[in-house]
This record gives structure tokens, C-alpha cells and sequence, in this order.
């Protein structure tokens, strides 16, 4: 369970005066490719267009047939299906990838170039056209170590950790939060852990949910001995202004180089540790735990979000937000806007709550507002990741301040004219099917979500609940050090 609210709450007690401040706005953004609202479409002009196209791959590729014919012979009957059904529903020609490669491609790719030596290139394959085929398989739950091999794990980390405290002490911007483990860990640490990346689940479901070409370019990159994806995306995409832009990637400790005067190219990996996890669960995964690819792909975007601090191994992160667990609203905004990058959102924040944490003090928008912008998101092809407090009463009294990420996936009306909303959750144990929840009852729980612009009929008044700047999140930074 992601403590999303901690960075707000923190905000609201200790910065308020602060937070008065006019700042400049910006695009953080993330996008998904085809309608969501019931409707049945293949995939859409824009998934296979290159109108917003920063570049394409220069590798070349084999014939179409002949690379059908390759997959299909290294795969086992259910994998067979599975790529027959991924060519008839018209995925597994798309090219809504950031370098303009098709599922087919990639998946050729994977099957016929050399990956990390500790997989084995039908599992992989195998376990994409899984998720392809049914994204809400997608989980965040953690795999459990194998007791042969749990104390030569800790003792190797522990050296590994004591090594980085010592050389993070030499340095002059040194930050204690940035070391996401306490030294040294212990067999409990890594005991019945609550898995806390659903923020980052959800985004790993958007791309197999909307953009599958890009789901396996992810896949193909991190398997691959180069163990990364590089993907390429305007200083816009981030910020109005470029000199923001290039500062928030610093501040993120981002791995980026300058492609020309306005594009800049990102390159994303997971943690270490993410590959002794997933090569645990390629071997003795226990049954309905995080796949090999969930573990490397939501590995992937914790890096990128806590600035390299998440370590896959304890499922931590620095400190400064939510005790070590999960991503703020900011980073997710990040993430989205790096992984998916041509679809303008920005991150809302719907509801202002007292200094005590324990009152709903007032709400950006009024509910009907509120559901206008998910429809309208929604009827896009955007599906939305949002933050929720668990338990609001319905005077806006907080029972407890804690808080939970979904993803609406979809909406239907029933025969009553009532609104419903269809999600996942990565978090919700053995179940793995969309949900349902009444949209009256669950709109005066909404936290935060990240909405497209055009979304967004009026902005809000109330600009300092409205949106977390990257001016803010750099003082909140500050004050954390202080």
C-alpha cells in the first residue's frame, strides 16, 4: 500500500505559508492509446501513426511472415495461442512505441538476441503474452525467497549495503533518505513483505492495457544485456520551461543526454537487486506473486521515480515518502510523463485537509466536476491512476489518514442511470479481474489523480491544493534535509 498522502500531509502542517507561491505549471504527462469506456475498438489511428513520433529505430527486421514463423516455433501450444490471438485482435502489428517498433518486432528481438544469462528467452516471451492477453494479472505482490538461498542473499547485500553507506557518507551532498534500507538487514526484512509499487503496477498495466509494441520494447530492453530502455520525449513534455525541465531530471538523479536543442533522451533501469528477484521468480515463483516481468518492468519505474533509491530485494525506497514505500503523486506524474509522454496531464490534488489530518477541509472541484474529467479521460483512452483515502466519513471526517492507489480502466451506467467505475487493483490479494464501485461513494475519497489537460473544463481556484509543482516538491525537498 503506497502512504501517498505523506508528502501532501507533511506539505500542509509544516509549508503552508509557503505554499501560497505562484509557480509555473507543468505538463506532466502520460497516455494510453485506445477508448475505455465500454466501447469495443481496435487500436486506435493514433497507436499506429507517426504523427508524434520523435524518431524511429533504424534496425532492420526480417519479413513479417518469417518472424511470425520464428516466435511461433520457440513457443509451447499456450504460448502459440496466445500470439494467434494477439495478431487477430490487431496488437501484434501496432507500433505505438516511443521508436516506432511493433509487438512483432520486439518479440523477435527477444526471441533471437542474447538476454541476461539467468533467462531463458521462452519465459519471457511466454510471460509477456500472458500479461498481453490479460494485463489484470499484473501484480505487486512480492515473491518469497527460497530458504536454500536466503542467508548467502544477505549476506551479499549487507556488504553491498554497508559499502554504499560508506561511500554516500564521503560525499558532499549526502542524504540519508537516498540509503533505503537500515543497516544491517535481517531475515525479517525480507519476511511476508507488503508489496508497495502499485503506483508503478499501474503504469506497467497502462502499457500492456494500451500500448502493447511499448510494453514489449520495455520488456525486450531489460531482458536484454544492456539491462535498459531508452526512450525519447520533449523538454515540453516535462515543463513549459526547458531550464525546469533539465533540473527536475537532475533532481531525479535521471540518467539523460540532449538529442538536438528541444528532446532529450532517458534512459530507464531497474535496481540491481531486480534481477536476482526475478531470477527467483522465474525459478520458483509462488503461485500468484509478481511475474519476472512485473519485477523488472515495476522495478524499472521505481528507479525512475525515487531517484535510484528502490531496492527490489526489500521493496524500499528512501525515506522522505511514505516511510520508504511506494511513490508520491510527483514521482508518478514523473514516471508517467518519461514513459509515456504525448498525452498532456497534470497532477490534481481534489481535496485540502486540516493541519490535524483530520477533517476534509474543502475539495477542488465539486463531485459532478470531478466525474466530468474521469469521463472525459476515460472516453480518451486514458486510463487514470488514483489516489484515495481509505476511510472518509460522509461529514469529511478522517477516521484514518491513509491512503491507496487504483487505476479507472473504464465506466458503465446501470439500470438505475447510477455511475460506475471499473478499476484494478495490483494490491487486491488472489483476485485478478476489473472491480467495480459506485462513483457517489467514491468520490468524496479522492486524494489526487493525474488528469489530460483537456480534461479539464476550469482550473482551479484554489491553485495550491490544484497542483504539486516542481517548485514545491523541491522545497518540501529542502525541508526534509534541513
Amino acid at each position: 500500500m503506497t502512504d501517498f498522502i505523506n508528502i501532501y500531509l507533511e506539505q500542509y502542517k509544516n509549508n503552508s505559508a509557503k505554499n501560497t507561491q505562484e509557480t509555473a505549471l507543468p505538463n506532466n504527462n502520460y497516455t494510453s492509446n485506445q477508448t475505455v469506456s465500454g466501447k469495443k475498438t481496435g487500436m486506435s489511428a493514433h497507436a499506429n501513426s507517426a504523427k508524434n513520433r520523435l524518431y524511429f529505430s533504424q534496425k532492420s527486421y526480417p519479413d513479417i511472415r518469417e518472424m511470425y514463423a520464428k516466435i511461433n516455433n520457440d513457443l509451447d501450444q499456450e504460448g502459440r495461442v496466445l500470439l494467434n490471438q494477439l495478431y487477430k485482435n490487431g496488437k501484434l502489428l501496432s507500433r505505438d512505441s516511443n521508436d516506432g517498433t511493433s509487438t512483432l518486432e520486439n518479440l523477435y528481438t527477444i526471441m533471437t538476441e542474447p538476454r541476461v544469462p539467468v533467462f531463458d528467452k521462452k519465459n519471457i516471451a511466454e510471460q509477456t503474452l500472458k500479461t498481453l492477453h490479460d494485463p489484470y494479472l499484473i501484480t505487486q505482490k512480492v515473491g518469497k525467497i527460497p530458504s536454500n538461498r536466503m542467508a548467502s542473499i544477505i549476506e551479499a547485500e549487507n556488504k553491498r549495503l554497508q559499502l554504499k553507506i560508506q561511500q554516500a557518507r564521503t560525499s558532499k551532498n549526502f542524504n540519508p533518505y537516498d540509503i533505503s534500507d537500515n543497516y544491517p538487514i535481517k531475515h525479517s526484512d525480507l519476511f511476508n513483505i507488503n508489496g508497495s509499487t502499485c503506483a508503478a503496477a499501474s503504469i506497467e498495466f497502462n502499457l500492456a492495457h494500451r500500448r502493447p509494441a511499448e510494453f514489449v520494447r520495455y520488456v525486450e530492453g531489460l531482458t536484454s544485456v544492456n539491462k535498459s530502455v531508452k526512450t525519447r520525449l520533449k523538454y515540453s513534455d516535462l515543463s513549459p520551461d526547458m531550464m525546469e525541465s533539465l533540473a527536475v531530471l537532475t533532481r531525479q538523479n535521471s540518467d539523460f543526454r540532449n538529442i538536438g536543442w528541444d528532446t532529450v533522451e532517458v534512459t530507464v533501469k531497474p535496481d540491481k537487486n531486480a534481477y536476482l528477484r526475478a531470477d527467483i521468480q522465474e525459478d520458483s515463483r509462488v503461485k500468484n506473486t509478481r511475474s519476472m516481468v512485473d519485477v523488472l518492468i515495476q522495478s524499472a519505474f521505481m528507479q525512475l521515480g525515487s531517484r535510484k533509491t528502490y531496492n527490489s530485494l526489500t521493496d524500499k525506497r528512501s525515506g522522505e515518502v511514505g516511510e520508504g514505500e511506494g511513490l508520491n503523486q510527483f514521482e508518478i506524474a514523473f514516471v508517467e510523463s518519461i514513459v509515456d509522454s504525448q498525452s498532456k496531464k497534470i497532477p490534481i490534488v481534489y481535496m485540502e485537509l486540516d493541519n490535524d489530518l483530520t477533517k476534509v477541509l474543502n475539495y477542488t472541484y465539486d463531485f459532478e466536476q470531478t466525474k466530468k474529467q474521469f469521463l472525459k479521460s476515460l472516453d480518451q483512452g486514458h486510463n487514470i491512476i488514483t489516489g484515495f483515502l481509505i476511510d472518509v466519513d460522509k461529514n469529511g471526517n478522517v477516521i484514518v489518514p491513509q491512503g491507496h492507489e487504483i487505476l479507472l480502466t473504464g465506466y458503465k451506467y446501470d439500470n438505475k442511470g447510477k455511475l460506475w467505475f471499473k478499476y484494478n487493483d495490483t494490491d487486491d490479494h488472489d483476485y485478478f479481474a476489473p472491480s467495480w464501485m459506485e462513483a457517489d461513494s467514491f468520490m468524496p475519497k479522492v486524494h489526487h489523480a493525474n488528469i489530460p489537460q483537456n480534461a479539464l473544463e476550469q482550473q482551479p481556484v484554489h491553485i495550491p491544493i490544484g497542483y504539486l509543482y516542481l517548485n514545491d516538491y523541491r522545497t518540501l525537498q529542502n525541508m526534509k534535509k534541513a
